[in-house]
């Protein structure tokens, strides 16, 4: 193999496909960049066998032909590298000697043939969707999945197939997030899955953002994503997500409608003196025109008053300040509800119009003096 490349290029797609690479492995290949060069492109390709990330690249092809990089030093080397371009040539000893400028280095390869590929997603099940509508989706949802293996199906995210609507759902136990949005379902199929947040934060990475809608694939056991130069292939999860809609509750005692971002204004001012504390507890107190957030801790105590539109019954409840603010910063919309039922009962975030997102948030058991 034998190829002239553009260095920002080359670059770019090597933070995009290490983003797949193991951190160890058990199979050394697997911690290398695969290089094909073929008919003018250049394809580099990571994967852990639980995600793969492949970019395609225009290149000079002087010889045609595959090796497999050592992928972490190949890449620091690359972001170094003085000249506008670089030539890479492999020989028959597994011997790649890199050249840009006056630098230059050799590196030992490994055979390309030993090189583990996931196999490609082959299903009628597909769908289309707008980049910025899946990005938005994972970003207001992925924060909700679960970070530790005390339950593993909940590290990842439900996605809900219908005829004309995707939804995703994340919850850890003490919040759930769902997102929907429109999609072109290619299929007559509406399906469940469950794929792993850290390959929703990739595909989400990847998506282009120019015009086009991006398509994924959907077979039983893995998704296949493709946007521009770059392709996704991830392995879904195994086992039943829990059945979210038994606790999502279908009436409210208690609507507060406020500004977002003031509230998140001054949840986040009253949580300074709520991380001073051991429980990082803040108190709502609604009324019918304000909200009063108040924290306590040893050494003070800070409050203040938001103005809102109130309807039902006046409610004190409290939460951990860190779930309500994690969810008021992934939204955009100027003014939300919030339903409450009774002080124990979880508060339901959702939007003035529409059913773009839904967010449950447990509270705090309130003790007397909280």
């Amino acid at each position: 193999m034998r190829i002239i490349v553009d260095t920002n290029a080359l670059n770019t797609a090597l933070s995009i496909v290490t983003k797949a690479l193991p951190v160890r492995s058990t199979i050394s290949v697997l911690e290398g960049v695969y290089m094909k060069a073929e008919q003018r492109r250049l394809l580099l390709r990571c994967t852990d066998l639980n995600i793969q990330i492949e970019a395609s690249i225009d290149a000079l092809i002087e010889k045609e032909g595959a090796t497999v990089l050592p992928g972490r030093l190949f890449s620091e080397m690359a972001k170094r590298l003085p000249g506008e371009s670089v030539s890479i040539d492999v020989n028959k000893k597994n011997t790649a000697e890199i050249i840009s400028g006056a630098y230059r280095t050799t590196l030992q390869c490994e055979d390309a043939g030993d090189y583990h590929a996931m196999n490609e997603v082959e299903s009628d099940t597909s769908i289309k969707i707008e980049p910025n509508d899946f990005r938005s989706m994972v970003r207001g949802c992925i924060f909700a999945a679960a970070q530790d293996d005390t339950k593993p199906i909940l590290t990842g995210a439900l996605m809900e197939l219908g005829s004309d609507s995707l939804r995703l759902i994340a919850l850890d136990g003490y919040r759930l997030a769902l997102r929907t949005a429109p999609i072109v379902n290619n299929g007559t199929e509406e399906k469940e899955i469950v794929v792993p947040a850290r390959s929703l934060i990739e595909v989400a990475r990847i998506l282009p953002d120019d015009g086009e809608k991006a398509t994924i694939t959907f077979s039983r056991t893995h998704l296949s994503a493709t946007g521009g130069d770059v392709k996704i292939i991830a392995r879904l999860m195994e086992g039943d997500f829990i059945k979210y809609k038994q606790i999502l509750p279908n009436e409210h005692m208690t609507r507060v409608r406020v500004n977002r971002k003031e509230l998140l204004d001054g949840i986040e001012r009253v949580a300074l003196m709520a991380r001073e504390s051991k429980s990082n507890l803040i108190k709502f107190s609604i009324s019918r025109e304000m909200i009063e957030i108040s924290a306590n801790s040893e050494i003070g105590r800070s409050n203040e008053e938001i103005p809102c539109a109130a309807m039902g019954e006046d409610i004190e409840i409290a939460f951990n300040n860190k779930y309500l603010t994690d969810v008021f910063k992934v939204l955009d919309d100027e003014e939300i509800y919030m339903d409450f039922n009774s002080n124990v009962s979880p508060c339901v975030v959702k939007p003035i119009n529409g059913d773009e997102y839904y967010y449950l948030i447990l509270p705090v058991r309130l003790f007397t003096g909280a």
